[in-house]
């Protein structure tokens, strides 16, 4: 709900209400939101409690700094390790299957990117880079489903052949070029993303 931004960024997180929603026991809920809060997905105040995290120029900079720091890594040790059924997966998850004009165009988008970044980490067979991986995707995608207009900020024709190539690479092991075009694609998509962003939240000034 708050990846999805159902809970709004900001948002101030009743315990009752959410205890009665979710139908668990306040520990429960605490646990949980200490978890969230860890995550940077919360943020407790004292006496104001917990809210949503605000998204933020800021953070999402940041989100995306780690992305290419990791990311590009990954796909240069993809590059060495990953086997041809592994290679496949990525080339059919690499299709960015989504209409603009598509109601469900963001979430449709979010599942096909996410699926390919996670192809590629899952080739490495290293749990602990899957969850940063995963972990910085879901975070990446929030801003998304935050009033922004998915037709400024991407291309799905251009985004899949930026994947392909990154396919390429791995296939024909050139790490170096691999980390490159990771590197070089997730700065594209922070560079569209932030100046959308930066309207939206002008817009709520």
């Amino acid at each position: 709900m708050i990846l999805t931004c159902e809970l709004v960024p900001g948002q101030r997180l009743l315990e009752k209400t959410l205890c009665e929603d979710f139908g668990v026991s306040r520990t429960s809920l605490r646990e949980a939101l200490n978890r969230l809060t860890q995550e940077q997905l919360v943020t407790l105040k004292l006496h104001c409690g917990f809210s949503v995290t605000p998204i933020t120029r800021e953070n999402f900079k940041h989100i995306c700094e780690l992305r290419r720091v990791v990311e590009s890594q990954v796909a240069g040790i993809a590059a060495k390790r990953a086997t041809d059924e592994a290679i496949q997966r990525m080339r059919e998850a690499a299709v960015v299957a989504c209409r603009l004009d598509d109601e469900n165009a963001h979430m449709i988008y979010c599942d096909s990117n996410k699926a390919f970044h996670r192809s590629i980490v899952a080739s490495i067979g290293n749990h602990l880079l899957r969850d940063i991986v995963v972990s910085a995707l879901d975070k990446d995608h929030q801003p998304l489903y935050y009033g922004i207009d998915l037709e400024v900020c991407t291309d799905p024709e251009e985004v899949t052949q930026e994947h392909l190539a990154i396919v390429e690479a791995i296939a024909n092991k050139k790490a170096r070029t691999a980390e490159k075009l990771m590197a070089e694609h997730i700065g594209k998509k922070e560079d569209r993303l932030l100046l959308a962003l930066q309207d939206v939240l002008q817009s709520q000034v």
